[in-house]
């Protein structure tokens, strides 16, 4: 924290007395501002640094100074108050636009967001993560004798199935139809195997509607740093192959990609 604002109050200071360069906010800008950090992200913590700093900058020590300065202060008040309402709005607006409406689970926006985090979490400090491809198995004869009203039903039910059974650290997402991503945070394919077995039961004992369906799922898993993939695409894609292969040997399984490359 304190090297973070000595960093801030060096930019501020070059800004303010070399007459406002944009060369200096780019430098800023990259160098202080970091998506992975949620404390550093906030508009409003920012502008905490902010006030800290600019009172160091400017010298605030003599009353005179710091009567002029409690008006400054003040206005710095409003605007924090204004940012967190923004903050507020923005936070709600993302996550109306990041829900599946139909499930109420995170959908492939979110998914793309948060895979990008991790994949950078991978890349800098090494961490390792699985991910999941999770499909329900035979879910269009649902559809075809049933209805569509029923595999809605079918949908939300499983949905509540994972989104009760994940892990605190994992996520679930409905990736679109009746096919949902699982993202173990933290684990190799060992790590993963048990919660998304678990899972698989869980889903396998099922009786949904009054007309009594059961529902089964296949799931490929794929680990970052088993299967070294190019991209987080492609990593969903090893996934995605490796569902495939639980459906070919007869469904209602569990694969891995290391398996079956």
């Amino acid at each position: 924290m304190k090297d973070y604002i000595n960093k801030y109050k060096e930019y501020l200071k070059e800004y303010m007395l070399n007459g406002g360069e944009e060369r200096v906010l780019v430098e800023a800008f990259e160098d202080l501002i970091d998506p992975n950090d949620s404390y550093f992200s906030e508009a409003v913590n920012i502008l905490d640094v902010h006030i800290n700093a600019l009172k160091d900058v400017l010298g605030v020590e003599k009353d005179n100074d710091q009567v002029q300065w409690l008006y400054i202060e003040r206005a710095n008040e409003f605007l924090a108050q204004i940012f967190m309402s923004v903050d507020n709005i923005m936070f709600n607006l993302r996550e109306q636009l990041e829900r599946d409406v139909l499930t109420g689970l995170y959908n492939r926006l979110a998914l793309s967001r948060v895979l990008s985090l991790l994949w950078l979490d991978a890349l800098k400090k090494g961490k390792n993560f699985t991910v999941g491809m999770l499909d329900l198995d035979n879910f269009k004869n649902i559809n075809d004798v049933y209805g569509h009203g029923i595999g809605d039903e079918v949908l939300k039910t499983v949905a509540d199935v994972l989104r009760r059974d994940v892990r605190g650290n994992d996520m679930v997402f409905r990736f679109g139809g009746e096919e949902f991503i699982l993202l173990f945070n933290n684990s190799d394919y060992e790590q993963a195997i048990i919660p998304a077995g678990r899972i698989r039961e869980k889903i396998e004992n099922l009786i949904v509607s009054d007309f009594n369906i059961k529902v089964t799922v296949s799931i490929g898993l794929s680990s970052y740093s088993e299967d070294k993939p190019e991209s987080a695409d492609e990593l969903i894609r090893f996934a995605d192959l490796a569902m495939y292969e639980a459906k070919r040997k007869g469904k209602n399984r569990i694969e891995m990609y290391r398996n079956i490359k």
